[in-house]
């Protein structure tokens, strides 16, 4: 039962970080056809900011199941968020100043990644 809680529970960070990335390559094509590489680059790489570290998180975060591992499980669900937080700011850090992509494409990226987010939980809820 409980490794079953736990596969329910890995299942749907996988799709959520699956629809980010998609949601955020769909949007960088789009992008491509209307615009230019250079704006389709910028909601590339903004988007990569946040499904980076939210795959990382999935990975963190679903290591241990069941009642005898609950101090495991909280520990895990912490470092992993932490993790994730940490990584997401370094990297929207790092393409802001390093890169030289337009900085309203980047916050694009981020921002279509990150509402996908929070979506694709409701969309996928009652599919798991």
């Amino acid at each position: 039962m409980t490794q079953a809680l736990n596969a329910v529970g890995k299942k749907l960070a996988g799709k959520v970080v699956g629809t980010q990335f998609i949601a955020v390559l769909i949007a960088a094509l789009v992008t491509i056809a209307v615009s230019n590489t250079q704006s389709a680059l910028g909601i590339l790489c903004g988007g990569l900011t946040v499904v980076i570290p939210s795959a990382l998180f999935a990975l963190i975060a679903f290591r241990h199941a069941g009642a005898r591992a609950n101090q495991k499980v909280v520990q895990s669900f912490f470092l992993g968020e932490g993790v994730k937080l940490l990584l997401t700011a370094m990297l929207l850090t790092i393409a802001l100043l390093v890169t030289n992509l337009y900085p309203v494409w980047l916050l694009v990226g981020f921002v279509i990644a990150v509402t996908m987010q929070w979506i694709a939980p409701v969309l996928f809820l009652k599919s798991t």
